[in-house]
């Protein structure tokens, strides 16, 4: 039953169940997807707090013309964050992923940060299961908003929740 398309109600705008040979995500999947991206989410906002108070000019952005700005939203946690309890539990939570899943994952962050559409998937998961596990954790911890990329990837695979999340 894990391959079975998303049912109606658990399906975004780009659902799965619409596009053929899109990435499938089955329940365990999706489970870690969304464990990771709570992770990333905690070490996301240990890096805002050390940054707090660091001026713009500091880290070599220029001022915004207008609207809010973050120029820490753009470092990847890896060198700020490296020895917080946080990001060593994100870490560790990606190391211990199996290679299929990792790569899964990342074919997921690629489409949550619009590098990718659900119809490259395929195709992007095929790459990505060819890379390192060295290399998937890289580019995964590299990526400075992976709670982010991986809920709105999540989000346009049509897995926004899960049987039993309610709602």
């Amino acid at each position: 039953m894990h391959n079975a398309p998303a049912p109606e109600h658990r399906r975004g705008p780009g659902a799965l169940g619409n596009c053929e040979g899109a990435l499938m995500l089955e329940e365990l999947d999706v489970l870690e997807a969304r464990r990771l991206a709570d992770l990333a989410e905690d070490a996301q906002k240990v890096r805002g707090r050390l940054l707090q108070g660091v001026r713009a000019a500091d880290l070599g952005e220029p001022s915004p013309a207008r609207g809010t700005h973050n120029p820490g939203a753009t470092l990847p946690l890896e060198g700020v964050l490296a020895e917080t309890p946080e990001y060593r539990a994100l870490r560790g939570a990606v190391e211990r992923l199996p290679h299929e899943i990792r790569a899964k994952l990342w074919v997921t962050t690629q489409i949550g940060r619009g590098d990718l559409t659900i119809n490259d998937s395929e195709g992007a998961l095929e790459a990505a299961e060819l890379l390192r596990d060295e290399e998937l954790l890289a580019n995964m911890l590299a990526e400075a908003d992976l709670h982010d990329c991986l809920r709105k990837g999540l989000f346009v695979l049509g897995e926004t929740t899960l049987p039993g999340d309610g709602g």
